[in-house]
């Protein structure tokens, strides 16, 4: 469930550096088409760019081959204890969790529900008014303060229904024709998704600019007079409204559209400038993608002295474990309990109460998490160099199946399930397919 939590946060800082080149590049140009499009398409890139990290491509396809569970079985692990007793920093931590994930999806749910009324109280007025049809757009005329558009709509207010000068309607009419109501609601949505953000905010005031200075192009472009159009403008000069679905033509921002109105526009030489995203979208690819661990060539009789190379799994694997708890070790001359002979003990059993973290004791991609018979819940990773970890007999997962894992992260729980006889790890070594002793590896 971390994972999550950890994906909002990936997500949110890629907005910050998209939005922070934008604003820095961009925001001044007057190639508004340009700018609506780039800034529209940072809600996507943001959203996929910490995807990157859980593709995996494999280059080879193996099937992993999990063979009986043959170990000698330790009876020296702690037996008395029971799956209710975990550590009290396990509960700490998940504690904190649900503290994030309630405040998360409060904030969530609150932005959802503003939406909605937003969008049935619109829903309502239009119902509850007359309406009539005009060059091909439906005006509302309704109880509201001042004239507004929104989808296919152009609300005006029932005391004057007639007399706004045309530059106004030609204004709401350009808001219809862009679509901008489409870019209003993806925009709130990815607000609520990310209320936390601070950034998310200022991306729908850049939004809204852009919206409005796409409209007053328009209008200008037309045979209106610039000037009069400015003098309507001054004359909403510190109007302000609040944050809906809808455009309005006496916008809050109206100091930055005179300026907009009034600036040359930008030199076509100046569209070179949006090569600066070229370098930002690489660098937030490299952030997040990975070079793929393999280890699927096989090499036969390799000496165990030769197969120590300089990245093994090196760390103990229970967390603030150490080689005290060890009540099994790798080799032969243990006596099986349930089969009455002596048996190879391929890996070292390592006694844990039910709960204790257990971690990945190197980097590397996780093969196997599912329950696997006298295995119990089985963890596999795959690791660098041709090594691979197992973990036996989990009480249950931190991770999923194809992951990446870092040394030290936890990654599930000690525990007494299948072929046991108490709470404890049982961990293995492989390298190139072939069982090495664990204890060569260990940095005690």
């Amino acid at each position: 469930m971390n994972n999550f939590l950890i994906y909002l946060l990936q997500t949110s800082i890629c907005l910050i550096i998209l939005y922070i080149t934008y604003y820095i590049f961009f925001r001044k140009l007057t190639f508004h088409k340009i700018n609506r499009f780039v800034l529209l398409f940072l809600l996507p890139l943001s959203l996929l760019f910490p995807l990157l990290n859980q593709i995996v491509i494999p280059i080879e396809h193996h099937i992993i081959e999990i063979p009986d569970f043959d170990e000698f079985i330790s009876f020296n692990a702690v037996t008395d204890v029971t799956k209710k007793t975990t550590t009290h920093s396990t509960q700490k931590d998940w504690n904190v969790t649900q503290l994030l994930y309630l405040l998360y999806f409060s904030g969530f749910t609150l932005c959802i529900l503003r939406l909605l009324f937003s969008i049935s109280h619109l829903y309502i007025l239009k119902k509850k008014s007359e309406s009539f049809i005009k060059n091909g757009y439906r005006f509302i005329v309704a109880d509201v303060p001042t004239i507004f558009s929104c989808l296919n709509w152009i609300f005006i207010p029932k005391d004057n229904p007639y007399k706004y000068d045309q530059p106004i309607i030609a204004h709401e009419q350009a808001h219809i024709r862009l679509y901008h109501t489409a870019d209003i609601i993806f925009t709130e949505i990815y607000v609520a998704l990310f209320w936390f953000n601070p950034c998310v905010y200022l991306f729908r005031k850049s939004i809204r600019s852009i919206h409005e200075f796409q409209a007053d192009k328009s209008v200008v472009d037309s045979q209106i007079k610039k000037s009069y159009y400015l003098e309507l403008l001054a004359k909403n000069l510190g109007v302000k409204q609040s944050v809906k679905l809808y455009s309005y033509f006496n916008h809050s921002l109206i100091k930055k559209r005179i300026d907009m109105i009034t600036r040359t526009n930008s030199n076509q030489n100046n569209i070179i400038k949006y090569i600066v995203l070229i370098p930002v979208l690489v660098m937030l690819f490299m952030a997040f993608i990975k070079p793929e661990l393999s280890s699927n060539h096989i090499i036969e009789q390799v000496p165990e002295k030769e197969m120590i190379t300089e990245n093994p799994p090196s760390i103990f694997p229970i967390k603030n474990g150490s080689i005290d708890d060890i009540t099994a070790r790798y080799g032969p001359g243990f006596n099986h309990p349930i089969k009455k002979k002596k048996v190879f003990h391929h890996g070292i059993d390592i006694r844990a109460k039910i709960g204790t973290p257990i971690i990945a004791t190197a980097d590397g991609i996780i093969l196997n998490a599912k329950n696997k018979g006298d295995w119990g819940n089985l963890i596999i990773i795959s690791h660098t160099d041709g090594y691979e970890t197992w973990y036996a007999h989990l009480q249950g997962f931190n991770i999923t199946e194809k992951q990446q894992v870092k040394k030290g992260q936890i990654i599930g729980y000690a525990g007494n399930t299948g072929l046991s006889t108490g709470p404890h790890l049982h961990y293995e070594v492989k390298l190139h397919g072939k069982r090495v002793n664990p204890m060569h590896y260990i940095k005690e």
